[in-house]
């Protein structure tokens, strides 16, 4: 049994959790954790455009304005996130969850339908997203069969003008209301 609901003032609440192994604990914890949803846009060097969602986008530094996400190697997109390489990391918003689904489906549907345009530098842009930004992969650290890509952002535009979309528990939702404290 594991301790929920540790806030100030509060008892812990016991759950029964069955965790079998380490990787039954990790998916069933990252499960219940919302991560913001982005589409990350580059292309090839033979100019193809290659595009992929992200749930592991993360703030990495604010000085150098900096990103890091996590990407498989054996992933189709996988070349456009080299070392030196530019891309266009996209915010979508709650009204995107096809957007997401696409960029997350097979690589060769990626970039067929009205969703997206010649963006920055040249790149594939999402049309619509609540942020773009333009990046310069600078560094990337192979793990195993992953990899933790950093990217400098040089430039980028906000139009928060709806929701985020978060994905939680293997679900797309949309932010809901701010909890006061």
């Amino acid at each position: 049994m594991l301790p929920f609901g540790n806030n100030e003032g509060q008892k812990p609440v016991g759950r029964n959790v069955n965790i079998v192994t380490p990787q039954d604990a990790f998916l069933a914890a990252f499960s219940l954790h919302p991560a913001g949803v982005a589409v990350i846009t580059g292309r090839l060097d033979d100019e193809t455009p290659v595009g992929f969602t992200a749930t592991s986008l993360a703030s990495f530094s604010a000085e150098p304005p900096r990103a890091s996400l996590n990407i498989a190697q054996h992933a189709s997109s996988y070349p456009a996130v080299a070392v030196g390489k530019s891309v266009i990391i996209h915010f979508l918003g709650e009204n995107q969850v096809d957007i997401a689904r696409i960029m997350a489906g097979p690589a060769s549907e990626r970039f067929t339908g009205k969703h997206w345009r010649e963006g920055f530098a040249g790149l594939p842009e999402i049309l619509n997203v609540r942020a773009a930004l333009l990046a310069t992969v600078v560094t990337v650290t192979e793990v195993g069969n992953n990899a933790t890509v950093v990217l400098e952002i040089s430039e980028g535009a906000t139009h928060p003008d709806c929701a985020p979309l978060v994905y939680v528990e293997r679900r797309y939702h949309s932010v809901g209301d701010v909890v006061p404290g």
